[in-house]
């Protein structure tokens, strides 16, 4: 015998659910929603983000997969759930009354092609149980409405959160704010009464006490003061009053807002985002939001806020609402985190591809997501002519040359010789990478507990300190990965001998000193330029803090891939060179940014003898013998061809 069956004899009569929260200084949970903006500000960004989630209607395969469903009678519900709202709209009121409620309720009406459902405001309900742990049905009163009505089971489906009264019953946050919301009402309450019956003085005018006025003086006086410097009607409004017999003019100032009003603002709204479990840094502005904190909060409300009502939702609605459609388990629906949780386009593009270790998508299936039409054989994948499978160490690697450099069998020959490219591993631009990020939070708490000890940017920079470090920092890392490379090329070319890895230490220690100086040199100038009022206050570098948080979000990237660039160009023309290689070798300077210096743009695809100078006088791209100005984040490569 299960639980119900035990207690529904030993109950007669259906009792009200218990439903918490409803009042507040007489204010039901409705009224509060549209009177207090906190609350309001939640729960509308809350219902609005979970609606504009798409929820997508699957079929499950027999082999595991799913397959979209768009034709269902659960996809048309879903998607035109009634005559006067749509899709978008049915979730944002069903969220909206879940979250302030903790009860929202939809009301299924049968149909051929497809359903109606309707949202039942949580005002005109009023539930009944025996047994207090599932309704046996619903009263359902409106104002529009003569009567009542009853509602079965088999009529609605309800979201409910978890209430300490039993399954049936409900709890409503709001019962968990009402002191809070209670103190802000009376604030509120109480500033509109201090500047409607407060006094409103700002100036007055004294006069010695030993000063009598002579008959009708005051009256006169006080005539000729409104009819001057009173409202704007008056003839010397703005100008300077001249006194007489010792008067002064006294300002009076009157402070008309509740005292700390607000802090006391500020702690509300942190109070109710901390009951809805929201950051209060995505609704409100506050001076510890940061772009990278602001792309983290993102990125948690969907995984962490948001993650248990989408769960909930989509629970409730293949539980009860696809059966009661006459459909069977394999059709469900499902809301799209994709969209929302996926990082940049070509973060995911690039992450997508190295998993799936070839290319991925149709021509057509391109054009589709830019609204193009298809075209004839556009259905069809791709794949370079140099990528195999298994050919390559990666498959982001088509750049449509031969690369022995990149490839697992790297001698790609042909009857005039091997080209070969060195192109940079992603692996070794991001440990640069994160070597620079580990020293621009160091620079940063240094440099930050120097600013509040002296105003003068020239006492505290140290500019050899700060080079001697990051150089200390980046030698090891261009030492392991150019002997890696080095040795690497020996070995896939066949060359005679091996790497020798000390003879380019010296050589690695001027590199990383200069990459250094160049780093430091922009620092100093950015903080220069914030210190100093230079940038607009709107801009990310225009503080200090903002200026090593533009350096973590972006410079370490960009000059990460740069150095790891420089580093595959000098470890392919020094392991050929060690091995004798390079006499009949040529060299090639190949721009890859979409972007480029002006000076790299006219270089683009000039080559030269191996063992010769381009004409900006480098041997590669990013050597030493280049000026911060010619060789700072730049991403061009050398192609070195071997007869």
């Amino acid at each position: 015998m299960g639980v119900l069956d035990f207690l529904r004899p030993r109950y007669t009569i259906a009792q009200t659910v218990y439903i918490n929260g409803e009042s507040v200084k007489g204010m039901s949970a409705s009224r509060l929603y549209e009177t207090q903006p906190a609350l309001r500000s939640v729960i509308s960004f809350l219902a609005d983000n979970v609606a504009g989630l798409p929820l997508k209607c699957y079929v499950r395969q027999p082999d595991g997969g799913r397959e979209r469903d768009r034709d269902s009678i659960l996809a048309k519900t879903l998607q035109n759930p009634n005559e006067w709202s749509t899709g978008h709209e049915l979730i944002r009121a069903t969220v909206s009354e879940y979250l302030l409620h903790e009860d929202s309720l939809w009301l299924t009406v049968p149909g051929q092609d497809k359903w109606t459902i309707a949202v039942i405001p949580h005002d005109w309900t009023t539930p009944k149980t025996r047994d207090g742990l599932e309704v046996d049905y619903i009263k359902i009163r409106s104002t529009y409405m003569s009567g009542e009505a009853q509602l079965k089971p088999e009529d609605f489906i309800r979201f409910t959160g978890w209430s300490p009264y039993g399954s049936a019953s409900s709890s409503s946050r709001i019962e968990a704010l009402k002191q809070i919301l209670s103190e802000q009402i009376s604030a509120w309450n109480f500033r509109n009464g201090v500047w409607k019956n407060g006094g409103r003085v700002t100036q007055w005018i004294s006069r010695p006490a030993d000063t009598p006025w002579g008959e009708g003086a005051r009256d006169r006086f006080a005539e000729s003061w409104k009819n001057k410097f009173s409202s704007d009607k008056g003839t010397d409004t703005g100008g300077t009053p001249l006194l007489e017999d010792g008067m002064r003019l006294e300002t009076a100032t009157f402070n008309a807002r509740e005292a700390q009003w607000a802090e006391a603002t500020k702690l509300s709204r942190e109070d109710v985002c901390a009951v809805y479990h929201v950051n209060p840094g995505l609704i409100y502005h506050t001076d510890a939001t940061t772009y990278a904190s602001a792309k983290d909060n993102a990125r948690a409300l969907y995984s962490d806020t948001l993650a248990p009502i989408l769960d909930m939702l989509e629970e409730r609605i293949n539980a009860f609402l696809v059966p009661r459609l006459g459909l069977d388990n394999t059709h469900y629906c499902e809301f799209d985190l994709d969209a929302k949780l996926q990082g940049s386009f070509e973060e995911r593009a690039q992450v997508m591809q190295s998993s799936v270790g070839a290319p991925w998508m149709t021509r057509n299936e391109a054009r589709a997501m830019l609204n193009l039409p298809a075209i004839d054989g556009g259905d069809e994948l791709v794949t370079p002519l140099n990528v195999l499978t298994g050919g390559q160490a990666s498959p982001n690697d088509v750049d449509g040359v031969e690369s022995a450099y990149n490839a697992a069998q790297p001698q790609t020959k042909s009857k005039s010789g091997i080209r070969l490219k060195a192109a940079p591993e992603e692996y070794d631009a991001k440990e640069i990478a994160s070597a620079l990020r580990k020293f621009f939070k160091r620079q940063s708490r240094s440099l930050s507990g120097s600013l509040k000890k002296s105003g003068n940017y020239a006492d505290w920079w140290d500019a050899d300190r700060w080079e001697r470090e990051l150089a200390d920092d980046l030698t090891p890392i261009f030492q392991r990965q150019a002997a890696r490379r080095g040795a690497r090329m020996v070995d896939d070319l066949n060359l005679s001998g091996d790497f020798d890895a000390e003879r380019i230490e010296n050589y690695i220690k001027a590199m990383a000193l200069g990459k250094s100086k160049a780093i430091n040199n922009v620092t100093y100038r950015e903080l220069k330029a914030a210190l100093d009022g230079d940038i607009d206050d709107d801009a990310l570098g225009s503080t200090v803090e903002g200026v090593f948080e533009k350096a973590e979000e972006t410079r370490a990237d960009t000059s990460g891939r740069s150095f790891a660039t420089a580093l595959a160009g000098f470890a392919i023309l020094e392991a050929i060179n060690q091995r004798g290689n390079g006499r009949q070798a040529m060299k090639t300077w190949i721009v890859t940014s979409s972007n480029p210096r002006a000076e790299h743009a006219a270089m683009d695809g000039e080559t030269v003898p191996f063992d010769e100078l381009f004409s900006n006088g480098a041997k590669f791209p990013g050597d030493q013998v280049l000026t911060p100005e010619l060789s700072c984040n730049c991403q061009c490569q050398v192609e070195i061809y071997l007869p």
